[in-house]
């Protein structure tokens, strides 16, 4: 990477690019490897045509006129609510193009939050659109799912049972198989396969692995739902997700792994290849890293744990999946961190932990449901006493492995908050619904749920 190339922008360009040039040595059988010299432009194995076909045809693809200044690579979320027509669909134009490699890496039917905002599309459980559960580890994302699977008023609910994992989410008015309850038989119409509008552990399973990032779903979802139910209609898939201050994030999946937790069973996978041990490395040798003190779960560079939700929201393909040598530590940081950025920016929903009411609002009013009952906030007392009992140079040090996940926080926050500012004004009745969210008694957000979850 040249050292003069520190703008996020211009890192995500050339890392686009190379993978373009990547895509075309591969068609031709030849490795491409671009030179560190005059930006790759120069090189002594023939990859000079390649690399300069790349860049042209990602030139050609940019919307030139609409590119923001190069000063500002980011679209502030404070500049999505009231911004004329042509500058918001700009930064959602870009958000596809650069995050998503549009013609580079497709994502079929994808929706964006100002495209739902702008179009006035609303989700449709009876039609073919799915709503997809991007679940970051250690975020409430189990309580969240538990919301939508039982306390979505929708035309036809999720049907769940006791002590069982899954739920069933059929489609309204679908004539497919009718789900058995315990103990009972299911009776079968025209279908033996229900399709199912809701994409989450609860009702799909870990179909695309255990916790799939924003690049195994987004490579994956679209297969295997084609793969089950066939491609008879074009589906439209709204992602949404669940974001937590980095900090106690850490420590509860601290706390988790020292109780002998483990996500071995993820996959890890990046353009249709899985990471390899090298690229992953290994924390401890035994089974689980039982007992674990908070020191050595810092100083275990491997550790996955350090900016998760960065890594878990990024397009990786971006920077080369899990080759760290594929570009320079700072300029891989600056490329993910970016890619996460404008990926958040372009889901149809991001709830932050810490406000459960406000991600309870944004949620119904962006899909135009309504939940049976309030998200209430409990305080976090588990990874709260935790901090307090870490050492000064062990707070530092955790604020320092997770100073991606810290940036991109704050970006989420402002984003939710930019998003509930646009919503309130656009409701006419913001007062009753506010201040109303929930009417029965049911399911409640509680930090012992995030601390208990088993996966």
């Amino acid at each position: 990477m040249p050292p003069g190339l520190t703008n996020p922008f211009a890192l995500l360009l050339v890392a686009i690019t190379r993978h373009i040039g990547n895509l075309i040595g591969s068609a031709t059988s030849v490795p491409w490897r671009p030179s560190t010299s005059k930006l790759g432009l120069e090189d002594s194995d023939g990859n000079q045509s390649r690399f300069g076909a790349a860049l042209i045809f990602l030139l050609y693809l940019l919307p030139w006129h609409n590119l923001p200044s190069v000063q500002i690579p980011l679209p502030s979320p404070e500049s999505l609510s009231h911004a004329p027509h042509s500058s918001v669909h700009s930064a959602s134009h870009l958000s596809g193009r650069l995050t998503l490699g549009s013609e580079v890496t497709s994502v079929p039917g994808l929706m964006s939050y100002r495209e739902i905002r702008e179009t006035n599309v609303g989700f449709n459980a009876s039609g073919s659109d799915v709503l997809v559960i991007l679940h970051i580890q250690k975020t409430g994302g189990t309580s969240f799912e538990k919301h939508i699977v039982q306390d979505l008023q929708i035309k036809q609910p999720c049907i769940c049972w006791k002590r069982r994992k899954r739920c069933k989410c059929p489609r309204p008015g679908r004539k497919n198989e009718k789900p058995k309850n315990p103990g009972g038989n299911s009776t079968t119409t025209n279908s033996p396969n229900t399709e199912s509008w809701l994409f989450s552990r609860f009702s799909t399973g870990w179909i695309c692995g255990l916790h799939a990032d924003w690049t195994e779903l987004t490579s994956c979802v679209d297969a295997e739902l084609e793969r089950d139910h066939g491609c008879a209609s074009k589906r439209r898939y709204f992602y949404v997700t669940m974001i937590r201050d980095p900090i106690h994030r850490f420590l509860s999946e601290y706390r988790h792994v020292k109780r002998g937790a483990t996500w071995k069973a993820s996959r890890h996978l990046c353009n249709g290849k899985l990471a390899t041990a090298e690229e992953i490395g290994n924390c401890y040798p035994g089974r689980t890293w039982t007992g674990v003190t908070l020191a050595d779960f810092l100083n275990c560079p491997y550790n996955l744990a350090f900016n998760r939700q960065t890594r878990m929201l990024a397009d990786l393909s971006l920077v080369g999946c899990y080759n760290k040598s594929y570009m320079p530590e700072e300029a891989r940081n600056r490329v993910i961190l970016a890619s996460a950025k404008r990926n958040l920016e372009f889901m149809a929903f991001v709830g932050l932990t810490e406000n459960q009411r406000i991600s309870q609002y944004v949620f119904e009013e962006t899909f135009r449901v309504r939940f049976r009952i309030p998200f209430t906030q409990n305080e976090d007392t588990y990874s709260k006493a935790t901090l307090e009992a870490a050492k000064p140079d062990e707070v530092e040090m955790v604020r320092k492995v997770n100073s991606l996940d810290l940036e991109l926080y704050d970006f989420a926050a402002k984003l939710l908050h930019t998003r509930f500012e646009e919503l309130k004004k656009l409701d006419q009745e913001f007062d009753d619904h506010y201040n109303y969210l929930g009417e029965e008694k049911g399911h409640h957000f509680s930090w012992d749920d995030v601390e208990n979850e088993d996966k």
